[in-house]
């Protein structure tokens, strides 16, 4: 199902495991006082260099999407994040990958205040989704949509 012009909506169980070259997390991040938390990636990254994006990565060998994304969550923000906690928006493939990669995309409060700080790109505090989508003009395409699905389901504001 396409979602726009570059994002297509996958039914992560029909999936077979060689359909693609690479299968990610990545989770819009809500904090304690309810701040929008995302990552500005450096200039000099090879891969998507001075984008916006969310929190995330690699699904490891052997890991479940929950599994890589509470250790991805961790390893990044220092965060104990609880399953029950966790809201899967869905998995997507992109464009700008050539539809060669599929991210599972999950939303997260941190309720508890389990984050200790940001150990990957540079963090970006933000009271809205439309402060983000209004301020940046290089936001990951599945950061963009996960942004305006967390908006559609009622977990984000549109502004402050």
């Amino acid at each position: 199902m396409a979602i726009g012009e570059t994002i297509h909506l996958v039914n992560s169980d029909e999936v077979n495991k060689n359909t693609y070259k690479f299968y990610g997390v990545d989770c819009i991040v809500l904090t304690k006082d309810h701040k929008i938390i995302l990552q500005k990636r450096g200039d000099n990254w090879t891969r998507f260099g001075g984008y916006l994006s969310s929190f995330g990565g690699q699904i490891e060998k052997d890991e479940t999407p929950m599994q890589a994304l509470i250790r991805e969550l961790n390893e990044e923000l220092g965060a104990e994040v609880k399953e029950l906690d966790v809201v899967s928006l869905g998995a997507v493939t992109e464009e700008v990958t050539g539809y060669t990669e599929l991210i599972h995309v999950y939303f997260w409060h941190d309720k508890d205040g389990t984050i200790t700080g940001c150990y990957e790109g540079e963090v970006r505090y933000f009271d809205s989704v439309q402060e983000v989508l209004n301020s940046q003009p290089k936001i990951m395409d599945d950061t963009r949509w996960a942004l305006n699905e967390c908006l559609a389901r009622g977990l984000l504001i549109k502004a402050s």
